[in-house]
């Protein structure tokens, strides 16, 4: 078979098994739920998760890539890397990373009980 082939069928068999994955998945709650009923018992309602820090976490994953942009764009001009991509996603991943960490530290330190 030639690559292109098989090039253009690996995203749709990727989409297709995808589907089946949560077509199974749905079926199978449905079934548990049935069950539940003919036997009685109640079935639990699922709270949405609400987190009031998300926009926070979302915000410095934002900044962090920003800056890690900012960053690459300086590397690759200095030459700091072979291949001058090289400096732009570690900066990203870095700095994406690090304002994550500073947003959960953040977080953490303010949901824990004052002594």
């Amino acid at each position: 078979m030639d690559v292109e082939i098989i090039g253009v069928f690996i995203p749709i068999i990727g989409i297709l098994v995808g589907g089946a994955i949560a077509l199974v998945a749905i079926v199978s709650d449905h079934k548990q739920k049935l069950e539940m009923v003919k036997q009685g018992m109640e079935i639990p309602v699922k709270k949405p998760y609400s987190n009031p820090y998300k926009s926070l976490r979302f915000a410095s994953l934002l900044i962090g890539a920003a800056l890690g942009i900012i960053l690459g764009g300086v590397l690759e001009n200095t030459g700091a890397f072979y291949e001058p991509e090289v400096g732009y996603f570690a900066s990203i991943f870095l700095f994406g990373g690090l304002g994550l960490l500073l947003a959960s530290l953040y977080i953490n330190k303010k949901l824990l009980p004052k002594n």
